[in-house]
């Protein structure tokens, strides 16, 4: 593939928000500061059924192509200020795969863009199982963004939740996209979730009206929850918009998605949230 047939673009850029004050002031990590990423899906892709993968440097990755069942809508708009594609799933029978690529038994990260078309229901963004039977689920569960981790039987290994069911407004998660990113150490044995949303808006003192402020939808927030889970490599694919329980698919997302990256990375720190919201991707073309 040459160069012409790419096209770079920035994803997930945050514009508001704690990230602002930092990832736009601060220089840009160098190759040699930035980790290595696994898979990135831009989701830019106007015809489906398969979103093109990059890996850390930027090149096409083809054994991480990430294919969705027949019906799921792209070229949909995505979570970017300027021009960006996302996906569409229904909710009922849409989801996409990647092939195996996620060892549970070592540290890593899923990272993704969301929006809600409902809010009804347990609804994952992305999942992966491991070889013990149990799940890696991060999305919309118990009216909560949640990332968590079930037994084989539905119990539940460890789950940190960001227990905020509206934007700070007071509108529903429906009207905004938020930023998941979910992750497991076994190291340090814990998994952890950070989350936030894009925008901001104006609240104003009613008894002196022109004594206003900015309040932001979702600051950043990480959650950390121990987990004495004895690691268990990775089995079976890693699924989007889905989880699965005994070889059957549930828990459908209805809504969007965009922008999703696998890394082997504990926490973020703020030279990875560069790179994860500020770096300009290549996105390969459509039957590349």
């Amino acid at each position: 593939m040459t160069a012409s047939r790419m096209r770079a673009r920035t994803v997930g850029t945050l514009v508001s928000g704690v990230l602002a004050a930092s990832a736009f002031t601060a220089p840009v990590a160098s190759a040699d500061e930035q980790p290595a990423r696994y898979a990135g899906w831009s989701m830019d892709e106007t015809e489906g059924p398969v979103a093109h993968a990059v890996a850390g440097a930027g090149a096409a990755n083809p054994r991480a192509n990430l294919r969705f069942t027949p019906g799921v809508e792209f070229g949909q708009p995505g979570n970017a200020a300027v021009a960006d594609n996302a996906v569409r799933l229904d909710g009922r029978h849409d989801f996409g795969r990647v092939r195996p690529i996620v060892d549970t038994g070592e540290r890593f990260m899923f990272s993704t863009w969301v929006k809600l078309a409902s809010l009804d229901g347990d609804q994952v963004a992305m999942s992966q199982g491991a070889a013990d039977g149990s799940v890696f689920e991060l999305g919309w569960i118990d009216g909560r963004w949640t990332f968590r981790h079930r037994t084989a039987g539905g119990g539940i290994v460890a789950s940190v939740a960001r227990d905020m069911p509206q934007a700070a407004n007071g509108t529903p998660w429906t009207d905004h996209w938020v930023s998941l990113m979910g992750g497991y150490d076994p190291v340090a044995g814990e998994i952890w979730l950070r989350t936030q949303a894009d925008g901001d808006f104006k609240v104003c003192d009613p008894d002196a009206p022109w004594n206003c402020f900015t309040e932001f939808l979702m600051l950043a927030e990480t959650g950390v929850e121990p987990t004495a889970w004895t690691a268990s490599p990775g089995a079976g694919p890693l699924l989007f918009g889905a989880t699965s329980r005994g070889g059957k698919r549930h828990s459908f997302w209805n809504g969007w998605l965009d922008d999703s990256q696998l890394w082997p990375l504990t926490h973020t720190d703020e030279a990875q949230l560069r790179v994860i919201y500020g770096e300009s991707l290549p996105t390969p073309a459509q039957g590349a």
